[in-house]
């Protein structure tokens, strides 16, 4: 059998017996001319000696047809005999291969196999395919570039290297019939497999015996457990202790309390399988403590895991933090790249002291003072709330003596009830600059702030970050895994309202000099009232204190609120949309946005006042409005606070808070979004994530 391995860099060669026999036949044949040559000479030297050599020529060549004659027939049998011994030889060589080994055609039906492969399966050759012998194996992974592949799989609870070796098909894989094949010049292909259970084994051995780090923090310790008497206060603190000691220490962890409200842990990588899967119960364990008021405790947890301790640390704080910016009450684990969210059902509580607002408003003032101009930006499509917070920081810059811009997409909808102002201040006229013109004004000597969003992916222009090395994040929304490595300073606050909250507080603490002018106030107050529903949702005492702070500035409340009164198309536009309200599990109502709504000036508006006006729907705790708009599909998610919408939108996604969240989803039709919703519904609630 000769089979040719693809190799560019050598060239193929073939052995065949033909070649040998040709050479004893030449060799005869050129024996008996160098006798006719010496029977010729003779003659002109001796006429008697070239009779005897010729003769003797005449004899040699009757002798040799003779033998030929007589040892053809016997010939051709031992050589036909040799050729099969030969090929019973190599089919018993591959049949007693030590190693399970096959061959497939170009589709991964199985041709040939050795008694090692067979044991693997059952069935005629031809009746099997590799897809379906082992899960791990595609169509599409049959069908790559180069010589070999290598593909793990598992059959029979062992781990198996399954390789593959690319080979071309002649002419005498062919006439021998060992292959059926319908054409010539075809491949197939060799797979060997290789057992390397113990190997697999080994590994993870390894890698569950790394340690695991840890951080855990009492989100509301001051809050909860600052009006109890001592002795209350005593006792919920070591039934928490103890809740946090058993449930790592039952895996053989380590935890040693290192503040009042934080832990370190450390445990083996093996128990954190089991952790993810009853999805840190801890966290429900926790917050069924009795404290004594309706306040319970809350706790964060960030996991690190990495290649050394030193990572692992790192991992562990980063995942704190992210879970503390996302609002508390949950786990996070930070696995290199990849981050694993659980818990986040519970509605932050608001920290009352504004200690955070002063300290972060005097870091800012540093990072301005520090730089030539500023350059603020939100995210894309801008709403009211973004808007406000930027110009409320463009008066903060100002007020430091320095230049300031806005990136501003004016075509945004969201905002055309507030920018015609703006546009006919004189002081405006060259605030505002377009996202293509933005490059020319941010580079070293510039500050880039940005307000009202935390996620690259969605800032107004995203390259804008990787042109200067200052850069600050002002953000209320819940934080996702993504993370901006140049960072100069963040202020982020998932209790605040919204961002233009955070920025009015800013504004009280930047600068003894910082004067609003009225129509700047209204900007900031109109963006809080959009994003508190007109300030019923998601308020705390620093809220009012910051619509105070603006009212005194000058604000018409009666004014702003005739800026966000709905036309009559609209009313119907919202009656129509919710005619159209389904409800998935008796709890949740999703609705879309019929063609007629989205011919509005403000369709994603509609949209978002339809998701809040059907949580007034006894039973309805979570709404889901969708809107087509130039074949991107809107989703504005809004709850009751008893869910948390948020864990919804990100797995399509989006993001945002507990109760307000978005997406925004290209590619997909606005049935197919719904569709996805339902069925992410179904299954965070078979998960236990939604109730």
């Amino acid at each position: 059998m000769t089979v040719k391995i693809m190799d560019t860099k050598k060239k193929t060669k073939k052995l065949k017996i033909g070649y040998i026999l040709k050479g004893y036949i030449f060799f005869v044949a050129a024996l008996g001319v160098c006798l006719l040559g010496l029977s010729v000479g003779l003659f002109f030297i001796d006429t008697k000696a070239g009779l005897i050599s010729l003769g003797v020529l005449v004899l040699f060549v009757a002798a040799t047809i003779l033998f030929l004659r007589y040892q053809n027939q016997r010939l051709g049998e031992n050589l036909i005999k040799f050729a099969r011994n030969y090929e019973n030889l190599e089919r018993e060589m591959i049949a007693d291969f030590p190693i399970p080994y096959a061959i497939t055609d170009m589709e991964g039906d199985i041709i040939i196999y050795n008694d090692y492969f067979s044991r693997l399966h059952s069935g005629a050759p031809g009746s099997e395919n590799l897809c379906d012998l082992f899960r791990e194996v595609e169509p599409e992974d049959l069908k790559f570039d180069g010589i070999t592949k290598n593909i793990a799989v598992v059959y029979d609870n062992r781990n198996y290297r399954l390789h593959i070796k690319k080979l071309l098909v002649d002419n005498d894989l062919l006439e021998k019939k060992l292959v059926s094949l319908p054409m010539q010049g075809l491949f197939v292909y060799t797979v060997y497999l290789f057992d390397e259970t113990e190997i697999v084994n080994m590994v993870r051995k390894g890698v569950d015996e790394q340690m695991v780090i840890g951080s855990i923090y009492i989100d509301n310790y001051d809050e909860t457990l600052e009006q109890e008497t001592d002795v209350k206060r005593s006792f919920v603190v070591a039934m928490i202790d103890r809740a946090v000691s058993n449930y790592f220490q039952n895996c053989g962890g380590v935890v040693r309390k290192t503040e009042k409200d934080r832990y370190y842990v450390n445990f083996k990588r093996k128990y954190l399988a089991n952790f993810q899967r009853d999805k840190f119960d801890l966290l429900d364990e926790v917050k069924n403590i009795d404290t004594g008021s309706d306040i319970p405790v809350t706790l964060s947890i960030g996991i690190g895991v990495g290649e050394d301790y030193t990572k692992n640390n790192e991992n562990a704080r980063l995942a704190l933090e992210l879970a503390l910016g996302r609002g508390g009450d949950q786990a996070v684990v930070r696995d290199g790249e990849r981050v694993y969210y659980y818990g986040g059902k519970t509605k932050q509580v608001e920290k009352n002291s504004r200690v955070k607002a002063r300290i972060k408003a005097i870091a800012l003032k540093e990072v301005l003072m520090n730089k030539d101009r500023v350059v603020i930006m939100g995210h894309k499509n801008c709403d009211i709330d973004s808007f406000g917070a930027a110009i409320g920081l463009y008066r903060a810059s100002k007020t430091l003596g320095k230049k300031a811009y806005i990136v501003l997409d004016e075509g945004s909808n969201s905002i055309q009830q507030v920018l015609p102002a703006f546009k006919e201040d004189l002081e405006y006229r060259d605030v505002f600059i377009s996202v293509d013109e933005a490059d020319a004004y941010v580079n070293d000597d510039a500050a880039l702030v940005v307000v009202d969003v935390n996620k690259p992916d969605y800032f107004e222009a995203p390259r804008l970050v990787l042109k200067t090395k200052t850069i600050v994040v002002i953000d209320h929304h819940l934080q996702s895994g993504e993370k901006i490595d140049n960072l100069s300073l963040l202020y982020h606050e998932p209790t605040a309202s919204s961002a233009s909250e955070m920025v009015a507080e800013i504004l009280q603490y930047i600068s003894d000099d910082v004067k609003l002018r009225k129509l700047e106030a209204e900007s900031l107050y109109a963006g809080m009232l959009i994003d508190t529903n007109h300030f019923t949702k998601n308020t705390g005492v620093r809220t009012f204190e910051a619509a105070a702070f603006l009212r005194k500035n000058g604000v018409d409340v009666a004014k702003v609120n005739r800026l966000f009164n709905d036309s009559l198309e609209e009313i119907i536009a919202k009656a129509e949309t919710i005619r159209t309200a389904e409800v998935v599990e008796d709890k949740y109502a999703i609705v879309i946005c019929p063609p007629e709504s989205l011919k509005l000036e403000n369709p994603t508006v509609v949209a978002a006042q339809v998701a809040n006006e059907l949580l007034d729907v006894r039973g309805i705790v979570g709404s889901f409005a969708l809107a087509d708009i130039g074949g991107k599909v809107y989703v504005s998610a809004r709850s009751t606070g008893n869910v948390n919408v948020q864990l919804v939108m990100e797995r399509m996604g989006g993001g945002g808070h507990l109760n307000i969240a978005g997406a925004q989803i290209q590619g997909a039709t606005v049935e197919e979004v719904k569709r996805r919703i339902i069925l992410t519904i179904k299954k965070m609630i078979e998960e236990g994530v939604l109730q």
